[in-house]
């Protein structure tokens, strides 16, 4: 669903678990502790993709990453009609399957 990192701790999301796999859950991006000092990493169907997309907009978080699946043509006009096109990521490799290689190359 949503992952989200702060000074790299981790904040699954969850409607139903407090805590999931030990790590402490928040049921929207607005329960993070700091959602304006947060990137978000969107990993959700694309109608749910477009209401985490009006939340992050209005607590102004500065950073989010759309894994693959996550957009489509209505999400992507919206990141563009809402000027979120400089803080948004999509269209791009699933950092959780291509991660490790893509950070090695770039060292």
């Amino acid at each position: 669903m949503i992952i989200s990192i702060l000074g790299w701790i981790p904040y699954p999301p969850s409607q139903k678990e407090d805590e999931l796999e030990g790590l402490k859950t928040v049921r929207t991006i607005a329960d993070l502790p700091a959602p304006a000092e947060t990137s978000v990493h969107i990993i959700t169907p694309p109608k749910v993709t477009l209401s985490i997309l009006e939340q992050a907009k209005a607590l102004g978080v500065p950073a989010l990453w759309l894994q693959p699946g996550a957009e489509d043509e209505a999400v992507i006009a919206y990141i563009k009609e809402n000027g979120l096109e400089d803080k948004t990521i999509y269209g791009g490799p699933c950092i959780l399957v291509e991660g490790d290689g893509i950070l090695r190359s770039l060292a």
